[in-house]
């Protein structure tokens, strides 16, 4: 099931906010942060009957992280920092945490969601006890996840892979996490 915030909510302050969190905005930092965590605090209040202070959320590093701040403190669970580039013993490090819980996964952007379908497989968690939240859904990706409980702010046309760049051109764009971190290196 696929739930989609930005078409069930009509709402300014959050049509503000999705203008912020756009890769185009040129916003980075703080400002781009507080953004992303009220989109996690939003969606744990708008859908607050799919979500359990029993779960446990895992977040993608680093770009997921101020959106999964945000979705925890409001929900207050188990929170997990999950770096799927350099830790590869995650899943069987916390396979205790994560023992008959319900997962939420979350990062700021699922382009092609090769990502988090990597993480769910490493994770052996059984389908029906994983939900995934994400900031931007690229459309391509919806029927990847039609099988999942899904809960986005936007869909978008789009799919930008990330860069240290300031501006959109030939299929890149900037680093979501790099613009939450202000680590784009721009000459």
């Amino acid at each position: 099931m696929l739930y989609i915030l930005n078409e069930h909510v009509d709402n300014l302050l959050i049509k503000e906010r999705i203008k912020i969190c756009k890769s185009n905005s040129g916003i980075t930092g703080t400002e781009l942060r507080k953004a992303h965590e009220f989109f996690g605090e939003t969606i744990a209040d708008a859908y607050k009957q799919h979500f359990s202070s029993e779960s446990v959320v895992i977040t993608f590093l680093r770009a997921g992280l101020p959106m999964a701040y945000g979705f925890a403190n409001k929900v207050d669970c188990t929170f997990l920092l999950y770096d799927d580039k350099n830790d590869p013993n995650f899943f069987d490090k916390n396979k205790e945490i994560l023992q008959n819980k319900d997962v939420i996964f979350i990062d700021a952007v699922i382009n092609s969601g090769k990502g988090i379908l990597k993480a769910i497989e490493l994770s052996n968690i059984p389908r029906n006890r994983i939900k995934i939240i994400t900031n931007v859904l690229c459309d391509k990706a919806i029927n990847t996840f039609k099988d999942y409980e899904l809960f986005t702010i936007r869909v978008s046309h789009n799919s930008f892979r990330g860069e240290k760049v300031a501006k959109q051109a030939d299929g890149i764009g900037p680093d979501t996490g790099d613009r939450l971190f202000k680590t784009l290196i721009l000459q």
